[in-house]
């Protein structure tokens, strides 16, 4: 498992996959996802998002990088596709939770 997220910490902030993670470790998606989940209750693809996340999160809090230049450093394809998933995963825009953190500061 050490393997494994060494690996997403070298690589999330590219646009990697869970298969190209798999790959680099010499396992099949399907094996090492399987394996994981097993292991953590959570398959690879999650992991990858959430180290994604945690640092989208860090980088709004402590910066005042575009949502372009943020999604570029951390493996997401642009702007957009940021807001879907950090929507879906805290039920609140990125610029919201922006300003909802540096209300709190």
């Amino acid at each position: 498992m050490e393997r494994v997220f060494a690996e997403i910490e070298a690589t999330f902030r590219e646009p990697v996959s869970a298969a190209d993670v798999a790959r680099t470790l010499g396992y099949t998606p399907g094996h090492l996802t399987t394996v994981l989940r097993r292991r953590t209750g959570r398959p690879l693809l999650d992991w990858i998002t959430e180290r994604r996340m945690t640092e989208v999160r860090r980088l709004l809090r402590e910066t005042d990088l575009s949502l372009d230049a943020v999604a570029a450093r951390t493996g997401l394809r642009d702007a957009t596709y940021l807001v879907r998933r950090f929507r879906e995963r805290y039920d609140i825009t990125p610029q919201r939770w922006r300003r909802t953190q540096r209300a709190w500061s």
